[in-house]
């Protein structure tokens, strides 16, 4: 079984120095590594320059598309039976590979693992399925991210990233991977590290939104409407609308306008859920 790595960059080639070495330094080797650079500004020659010899393929997008394009490039540019997909910012820990390439073994189709946070390893997040299951999947993501999973290429290329969505592209991709039956594997262990965003950067995005931008964040929760049912889609609504409600302006007209999208029951269901969470 060969296992293709896809990393995705932009305008971060210090990241990618780091998220590269550590696809090299695999227990188990990538049969290829591609990177696909969503067409950076940034100078990358010096990280290209080291990695003459290497095993490694950089594709350059003609224009800025998206981190989904980019995706979408990398499978389309691969050419084994897996594509594990790897963000520029987050980092493999050396046995990562191992046990994808173990649960392949063991007849997966997708795999998905744990993660701890980089720069904080005490912070661990470990979903316990041993496969993924509608349960998990209807509260949002509670696997991972991008960094964490990989897929038969073959499914991949019948089921693209949705480059329409603006957000939640990860939690769509495994929702249609689970509808179709496919053996989705949980890996129960943080085999990664996860680069957050800082405090600052997310609460000065959100400083900036307003109630009525938050319809563009909304697209995968309707796309799989049916999927989620009804309360679990009026509890998605409101997290896109109520959550980090601290970092943002105006917070009486986020909380009007959820009432206004879901009603006055689930906004308050949304709020014990989130005191619950904190403190128990």
């Amino acid at each position: 079984m060969k296992i293709s790595v896809v990393i995705t960059t932009y305008n971060r080639p210090d990241y990618l120095a780091l998220s590269l070495k550590s696809v090299l330094a695999q227990n188990v080797p990538a049969y290829e590594i591609i990177v696909v650079d969503d067409n950076s500004s940034a100078d990358y020659s010096e990280i290209l320059t080291e990695l003459e010899g290497a095993q490694v393929r950089y594709i350059k997008l003609k224009q800025s598309s998206g981190a989904n394009v980019a995706r979408n490039t990398g499978v389309e540019a691969s050419t084994g039976d897996v594509v594990a997909f790897l963000d520029d910012d987050d980092i493999w820990l050396n046995d990562y590979l191992k046990y994808h390439y173990d649960a392949y073994s063991a007849s997966a189709d997708a795999v998905v693992s744990g993660f701890k946070h980089l720069g904080n390893e005490e912070q661990v997040r470990v979903n316990s399925d041993q496969y993924v299951t509608k349960e998990s999947l209807l509260k949002g993501n509670k696997y991972c991210g991008m960094s964490g999973f990989s897929c038969k290429r073959q499914i991949l290329v019948k089921n693209p990233f949705d480059t329409s969505l603006n957000n939640g592209q990860d939690w769509d991709m495994f929702v249609r991977i689970f509808i179709q039956n496919f053996r989705f594997t949980n890996i129960p262990l943080p085999i990664f590290l996860y680069r957050f965003q800082s405090i600052d950067g997310i609460g000065a995005k959100l400083r900036k939104m307003k109630p009525s931008d938050i319809e563009k964040r909304l697209g995968s929760a309707r796309k799989h409407k049916v999927f989620l049912g009804e309360y679990w889609f009026k509890q998605r609504v409101a997290e896109q609308l109520l959550g980090s409600l601290k970092y943002k302006n105006r917070k009486i007209s986020w909380v009007v306008k959820s009432i206004e999208m879901v009603g006055v029951k689930a906004t308050l269901i949304f709020f014990v859920r989130a005191v619950k969470k904190k403190f128990y």
